[in-house]
């Protein structure tokens, strides 16, 4: 099934560990139309702008969410999130989405020396966006938000 001109549903609800565990991670109707709502206002344009746009996670039903050690409040359980990575470098991603797309929490998750380090998070809420800005680092073994993107 296609999500956008681009993204298939597996591609947002391919997981290994699910596989592993036995757990489907298949969505039900809201979980559909958000994941729907996320391809078309962020994933695509993301596409279109930067050519291959790689996939980490995204839907993660509430059993496999916890699976990870993700918490219960985590935007993925929804189907509003996805963790994804560029051809171009994180930093260079998440600036364009800020300044780009209207989301509803954009994380630049643990930037390093090497422009390829981590990932990026990002949500869209069909129901209205916060336009959150974040950037997630490692302090002390423990993982700690700071506001704006900073980058590595």
């Amino acid at each position: 099934m296609q999500l956008s001109k681009n993204f298939s549903l597996r591609e947002l609800t391919r997981s290994q560990t699910a596989i592993r565990k036995g757990i489907k991670n298949e969505p039900d109707q809201e979980q559909l139309m958000n994941l729907v709502a996320l391809t078309v206002k962020i994933l695509q344009p993301c596409r279109d702008k930067f050519g291959s746009i790689s996939i980490n996670s995204g839907l993660r039903v509430l059993d496999l969410n916890r699976a990870i050690g993700s918490g219960d409040g985590s935007s993925h359980i929804k189907g509003e999130a996805a963790d994804f990575e560029a051809v171009v470098s994180n930093a260079e991603l998440a600036d364009w989405i800020m300044l780009n797309r209207c989301f509803d929490q954009l994380i630049l998750e643990y930037p390093g020396k090497d422009p390829r380090d981590g990932w990026v998070h990002c949500s869209y809420n069909r129901m209205g966006n916060r336009m959150q800005v974040l950037t997630a680092v490692k302090e002390k073994g423990k993982t700690v938000y700071k506001k704006g993107l900073l980058h590595g």
